[in-house]
């Protein structure tokens, strides 16, 4: 039984076929996002085990995603260290949020007052509609006074990190944010 050769439409070269699927192939790669693989989002008990109460949420920083940025959730642990985490909500409602491993040894990205309470977190405006401003903390000082100020996120380096949703997009990685307690200048 002899086998067939496919045929071609006339001035159609059989290699021509590998180099299509070849461009197609490479075009795909090129235009994925490169950077780190992602780390896991985890149901909010399990992160709320890990780094504190959630006590506040906003918006990532963005700057120009024609909307607002991917939520982040601001969580207190024990010893006061605020961290800055990305938030998801699934389809069935369920919060999840965003956290790279070895994100407890990752360095301060900032600080914030000896002596304040978080009592929120906003982004700061940026007097146009195409992004949206910094990250900034909402506290009430040990006077009773409400004070903010915009905090500095980080990239982790070093392994897997958080990623925005692809949808609005873009696709790029999020920063974590890791807060300190100034020193008391009492």
């Amino acid at each position: 039984m002899s086998r067939s050769r496919p045929s071609f439409p006339p001035g159609f070269h059989p290699g021509t076929r590998n180099a299509i699927v070849a461009g197609i192939a490479f075009l795909l790669a090129a235009c994925s996002p490169a950077g780190p693989p992602h780390a896991q989002y985890l149901p909010l008990a399990e992160l709320e085990g890990l780094y504190g109460t959630l006590i506040t949420t906003a918006n990532h920083p963005t700057a120009d995603q024609h909307g607002t940025g991917d939520r982040i959730g601001l969580f207190m642990d024990a010893r006061g260290t605020v961290w800055g985490l990305p938030l998801r909500f699934t389809a069935q409602g369920t919060v999840l949020g965003c956290a790279p491993p070895g994100l407890h040894e990752a360095k301060s990205t900032d600080t914030y007052p000896a002596g304040a309470t978080i009592v929120g977190a906003t982004n700061a405006p940026t007097g146009w509609r195409g992004g949206t401003g910094e990250l900034e903390l909402v506290y009430r000082g040990p006077d009773g006074g409400i004070g903010w100020r915009s905090i500095r996120g980080l990239q982790m380096t070093g392994g897997p990190v958080c990623w925005a949703e692809e949808l609005p997009g873009p696709v790029r990685a999020l920063d974590y944010y890791r807060l300190d307690r100034a020193a008391d200048s009492r």
